[in-house]
């Protein structure tokens, strides 16, 4: 027994001489009340939300920072030093953190533009994330497109190039910058439509049997379709017809220097020299050929009347006046267009006029402001100052069905209406027994 107490005696010295050591070591005192002490990993025994395991979403072993517990750490304590943890906010619960918001601005990195850029833009309120936002953004698809506060229309031209930056029409299809599209391009008639391309050759649709389709093969600059007819205006300004000779609608007279014509939907044509003299040729009952004397910009031939106007914008109308056809405005006018039996002007506040056959409604002109006007049968179109469509008149055929599209070309027949688009495609609404409302293309 003595020999055995001298054996452990030591063992127990060391044992109780450890227990002193622990006690007294200032590393294995839990300071701040956290749980663990700095021997048992703790970083910072005066922080209580210090300690290894407390970021739980970043780290289960590791010891860091997380002042507002939300698990996710402030920074983390390694032998190498101190990395930072994936908490945006330490003192914010709420805040987002850097595995989903890489710059700490707030919005999550599927919505952020560029989440290395605190500054950066949004996708919902910057589509193209081109650091325009939506509202002043002309295309928030396209990164490259103009702005509202240096393109108010939106067409691409910016306000110091562009000649009227109210207007989508202007410069690119209002070459001149006057407000008024011109009608040169497409034509419709009662059963056939035409167009002048951009190569300036012809293409006719709708009716076979009338031989309109049939346009010579030449260059020209203007075209204008009538009942069963078709007249063009080449490049020399020599007018050419074809189609259905009724009434010598296709001979024309000696024209040279023809700067503007017009079918009608009756049997007759006008056109205008470069001099200003209207000449008319065909049907003639109703004097609707007998043109005045005097110098005009444009004339229009209607069912049985025709209508001019002159140097001033006055309107000298003259032919038949059974539903009022001559009774003109007295109003500056800055372009016409003449139907079945009423006729339509854009005066120079950019408004609509008509005066002729009201029972279809085909007189009761919208309000606006517009480039063109385009008068059929017993309906009405015009082109907006923004290149959309509005008609009016006669539905029978589904002529005010306006297909969704804009445009600067605009031509109504008897019962169709076809706009050229911007995008040089052609659109046509109402009737298309004959195909006139099925435009094609070789």
């Amino acid at each position: 027994a003595m020999i055995r107490m001298r054996l452990l005696t030591p063992l127990l010295l060391a044992s109780f001489i450890g227990c002193i050591s622990e006690i007294n070591n200032p590393l294995s005192v839990d300071n701040d009340g956290d749980g663990y002490t700095e021997l048992q990993g703790d970083c910072d025994d005066e922080q209580a939300f210090a300690y290894p395991g407390v970021a739980s979403l970043d780290s289960e072993t590791d010891c860091m920072i997380d002042l507002d517990q939300d698990g996710l750490g402030d920074s983390l304590v390694q032998q190498e030093g101190i990395v930072p943890g994936t908490d945006c906010s330490d003192t914010d619960m709420f805040s987002t953190n850097t595995t989903i918001d890489a710059d700490c601005d707030g919005t999550l990195t599927a919505e952020d533009c560029d989440d290395a850029d605190e500054d950066s833009t949004i996708v919902s309120t910057d589509g193209d994330c081109d650091g325009i936002l939506t509202a002043n953004d002309c295309d928030d698809s396209n990164s490259m497109s103009t702005i509202v506060a240096e393109d108010e229309d939106c067409d691409g031209v910016i306000t110091a190039e562009d000649c009227d930056d109210t207007s989508v029409l202007s410069p690119k299809f209002d070459t001149d910058c006057d407000g008024i599209l011109t009608s040169d391009r497409l034509a419709s008639g009662a059963l056939n439509s035409c167009m002048v391309q951009s190569d300036q050759t012809l293409v006719c649709w709708g009716a076979d049997a009338n031989g309109v389709n049939e346009a010579p093969v030449e260059s020209f600059v203007q075209v204008s379709v009538g009942y069963d007819w078709a007249c063009a205006v080449a490049t020399d300004a020599r007018v050419q017809c074809w189609g259905t000779d009724t009434h010598d609608v296709l001979t024309a007279p000696d024209l040279s220097n023809v700067q503007q014509l017009s079918a009608g939907l009756g049997v007759h044509n006008c056109a205008v020299d470069i001099d200003g003299a209207v000449s008319c040729w065909g049907w003639n009952d109703y004097g609707q050929t007998d043109s005045p004397n005097g110098v005009y910009t444009e004339v229009v031939a209607g069912g049985l009347h025709s209508c001019a106007l002159d140097e001033t914008g006055m309107t000298t109308c003259w032919g038949d006046n059974t539903h009022g056809q001559l009774e003109a405005s007295t109003d500056s006018m800055l372009q016409l267009s003449a139907g079945q039996w009423h006729t339509c002007g854009i005066d120079t506040s950019h408004e609509i006029q008509c005066w002729g056959r009201t029972e279809e409604g085909q007189v009761e002109s919208p309000s606006g402001q517009f480039a063109q006007i385009a008068v059929g049968g017993l309906h009405s179109c015009a082109l907006s100052v923004n290149g959309e469509v509005v008609c009016w008149g006669d539905d029978t055929s589904n002529q005010l069905n306006v297909p969704s599209g804009i445009g600067y070309q605009l031509g109504a027949g008897a019962n169709h209406t076809c706009l050229l688009t911007f995008d040089e495609d052609v659109l046509c609404w109402g009737s298309d027994q004959e195909g006139q409302s099925s435009p094609s293309f070789e």
